[in-house]
């Protein structure tokens, strides 16, 4: 009787241990703090980290009866941080170890925070990537860089693009002038793409937003947080060539990006931490979902190109 005591005593324990969960509100705080403060939390996991290298990187979220590894995910969010668990430890630390940061805060017209812009880092000799970053739900940003001086690029959909040099790490507070996109002499305006952050990556609402009047599916890559496009290359910064799945479907051709409307896209999924599921060398995923059912048949395309180099050529 004692045995079987012992027995139920330590499931019962198990079970508490296992059923922890974490709700906890972050409002601009530092990254090393939060995990600080969800190791404290906790007994289930040991989280390891190193103070310096994760305290210039502030959070804003509100995570809600979340387990501990997906509210690390959540927390870590799109800055270049990975975590990596081993058993009941877990590992968080920054992919891109440089001394300095660039840290800056991007509003709209009315002074309110733009969650989730895209702020590329770019050489000032040759304009090519360097680093880059999203800001998060304060519009906060923290981008990791080596030059002495870099050229950031701060866009969102719907706003025109902001370039700005940096020798120092500050860069102040980038407002963002509203950019209407104009489709055959008419103006047009809707809402914002509504964010959700999914486990290992972000789903974006392109149905009812701005996006779906892009043109192609392409055009909407082009737009998302981290994701970059030239011509038919699509890449995840830090995370290389994403694969992308249109309805579960694996896509053979990069044309198909092109072809694929955006009003006829319902939602897409940039995935960073790509799970069990996929190989351990994906770094990256983008999948796509349709309004309607993209069906197998048959599709044509024209292509026009006009040149001007001393004289004009077409083809």
């Amino acid at each position: 009787m004692e045995r079987y005591l012992i027995i139920l005593l330590l499931l019962i324990s198990s079970h508490g241990v296992s059923a922890q969960r974490i709700s906890r509100q972050y409002n601009n705080v530092s990254m090393a703090q939060a995990l600080k403060e969800l190791n404290q939390l906790q007994n289930q996991y040991t989280v390891n980290f190193i103070y310096n290298d994760l305290e210039d990187f502030r959070i804003t979220t509100n995570i809600k009866n979340k387990s501990v590894p997906d509210a690390i995910e959540q927390l870590i969010g799109f800055y270049p941080i990975r975590m990596t668990r081993r058993g009941d430890v877990i590992m968080v630390e920054c992919t891109h170890k440089t001394r300095r940061h660039l840290t800056g805060k991007v509003i709209d017209e009315t002074g309110q925070p733009v969650p989730y812009a895209n702020v590329l880092l770019l050489s000032v000799v040759d304009s090519s990537a360097i680093s880059g970053g999203v800001s998060n739900e304060s519009g906060v940003f923290v981008v990791p860089f080596e030059p002495s001086k870099v050229i950031a690029r701060i866009s969102y959909v719907g706003y025109k693009p902001v370039y700005r040099t940096f020798s120092t790490e500050q860069a102040g507070i980038i407002q963002l002038q509203p950019d209407a996109l104009k489709l055959k002499e008419v103006t047009i305006k809707t809402s914002r793409p509504l964010y959700k952050q999914t486990n290992g990556g972000m789903s974006i609402n392109v149905e009812n937003s701005l996006l779906s009047k892009l043109g192609t599916a392409m055009d909407v890559l082009g737009q998302l947080p981290r994701v970059t496009t030239n011509g038919d290359n699509v890449q995840v910064f830090a995370k290389g060539t994403p694969l992308i799945y249109v309805n579960n479907r694996r896509i053979s051709d990069m044309k198909e990006l092109t072809e694929l409307k955006s009003d006829n896209i319902k939602s897409v999924e940039v995935i960073t931490s790509p799970g069990a599921q996929y190989d351990a060398q994906v770094q990256s995923v983008i999948r796509i979902k349709t309004i309607r059912r993209q069906a197998d048949g048959l599709s044509f395309r024209n292509d026009t190109r006009i040149e001007y180099n001393g004289k004009w050529t077409g083809s």
